[in-house]
């Protein structure tokens, strides 16, 4: 309405006002809390792919990895594989009231695409390279599917919880909601 006051934001908020194309005010993530957010979302990504991969190599295929692995080339594609999990889910439910459920049910469809883009890519280059796969080709698949689904909840936690976060620090004047 072109006679009110715009809504009145803390200054050490999560969101900040700022001009639109259109010159409307429009609410968005304040650098701060995008970076500590992008921040958040990758840690807890990398960190439970990488703990998902150890646990692999531990259990499933009884080798156990040592620090040369989980930081070094591996451990880098690894850590990139699993911080596109959560940052994904956010970008999907970020700032629409979205249940722990939705981000759960979301967060198992975005893991499972992984995991089968990871299997697949594997697959292909076997096929490839003219190899025969292993008896224990399948016990893996499942199990990268099983891990995958285990730290799919991780992220879905982490992400809802950040969320939350973010529209319950908002605040506005006199009831007004901003979105």
């Amino acid at each position: 309405m072109p006679g009110e006051a715009p809504p009145q934001l803390p200054e050490d908020g999560p969101t900040e006002l700022v001009e639109g194309n259109d010159g409307e005010l429009v609410e968005r993530l304040s650098g701060r809390t995008a970076t500590l957010l992008l921040a958040w979302l990758i840690g807890v990504g990398a960190g439970s792919a990488l703990l998902a991969a150890w646990l692999l190599a531990v259990l499933v295929l009884r080798v156990r990895l040592g620090t040369e692995h989980l930081f070094g080339a591996p451990g880098l594609y690894v850590s990139l594989y699993g911080a596109t999990g959560p940052t994904v889910l956010w970008l999907t439910g970020r700032a629409q009231s979205r249940s722990l459920g939705w981000f759960m049910l979301t967060a198992a469809k975005i893991g499972l695409v992984m995991a089968a883009i990871l299997i697949g890519g594997l697959l292909l280059v076997v096929m490839v390279m003219g190899a025969v796969l292993g008896g224990g080709a399948l016990v893996v698949s499942f199990a990268v599917f099983g891990f995958t689904l285990a730290v799919s909840m991780l992220w879905a936690l982490a992400t809802w919880s950040a969320d939350r976060y973010i529209a319950t620090a908002r605040i506005v004047s006199e009831g007004d909601q901003t979105s």
